[in-house]
Order: C-alpha cells, then structure tokens, then sequence
C-alpha cells in the first residue's frame, strides 16, 4: 500500500491567535539588577565628569555634557522599566512564547520539536539578586533562540525540566 502525498488548505481563521496568549512576566529582580549596573555606570560617569572639570578651564562644556548625561541616563532607565513591563514567556501545550520589546515588540515562538538544547545561565550579579535565565537552542543557530531573564532559580530549573520533558515525549 502506497502512501499517498496530501497538501490539505489550512483555514486560516482557525489558526491560535499569538496575541491573545497571556504572557507571565519575569521577575521584578531583573530590573533591579539593570538599574544596579546603569547606577554604577552612572557614578563612574560623573567621577570621570567631575575629575575632567577640575583640569580643564571650560567649564561650560563640562556642565553641558552633565546634561547630556543626565538625560541619556533618564532615558536608559526609562526604556529599562517599559522594557521590563512588556517582557514576559508563555508555556503552552506545543511550544514555548518570549515577548520582549518596548518600541518595537518581538515575540518568538518555538515549538518543542525544534528545540535541540536548553539549559539554565546565572552571571554573579544574577546570583547575587537570586534570578536566573533559561536559553533555549534549535539547530543552526551560533547562540540561543530564546534567553528569558530574571527567573528565580526553582522556575528556571522547573521550565527546563518542563520542556526537557516535552522533549522524551517527542522522541519516543
């Protein structure tokens, strides 16, 4: 018995709606370590900032560019806070959904079947605030698909056995 090729239509108004999943947002700790690292750099800023104005003669410049400083500063920490609001992962029954983004919003979606590895990641300054970050990897790539940021280390390690799961369930 032969098999036979099919290439049925797909109704498109059946397809799920990607926008209408509800997304879990990662943990307020993850901005906090941003904001951490923006006020050191920022400290450091003004040191260099002060130690300049008090070697040169133009002062002008040295308070302009404190203004510049401080504005692209406020921005940062801006951006970092709306960026935050809008970040979050979805689990679903197939696949696994990042959105991310505050101007322009990207959402990847990568269905279990395509994922080759995932692991678990925690620089010092994530140990230090007790957040972690899953990577999930499909083929072809040089690094990971999806880095979700700012999970505390049990959700971490609870998504990845999740997924690995998902994983043994396909293969077999």
């Amino acid at each position: 018995m032969e098999n036979q090729f099919t290439n049925a239509p797909v109704d498109i108004d059946s397809l799920p709606e990607y926008q209408e999943m509800t997304y879990t947002p990662v943990s307020i700790k993850r901005m906090y370590k941003v904001f951490l690292v923006l006020g050191i750099t920022s400290l450091l800023m003004f040191v260099g900032l002060y130690l300049l104005r008090e070697v040169t003669e133009v002062r002008g410049l040295i308070l302009g560019l404190s203004i510049v400083v401080i504005l692209i500063i406020g921005l940062l920490y801006f951006f970092q806070f709306m960026f935050q609001k809008n970040m979050g992962y979805a689990l679903r029954e197939h696949d696994i959904a990042f959105k991310r983004g505050f101007l322009f919003e990207k959402i990847t979606i990568i269905p279990f079947n395509r994922i080759q590895h995932i692991s678990t990641s925690e620089s010092m300054l994530d140990k230090f605030f007790k957040i972690s970050n899953l990577n999930i990897f499909t083929a072809g790539g040089s690094g990971s698909d999806i880095d979700i940021p700012g999970l505390s280390p049990e959700l971490a390690a609870k998504l990845k056995n999740k997924v690995a799961n998902h994983l043994s369930d396909i293969d077999e």
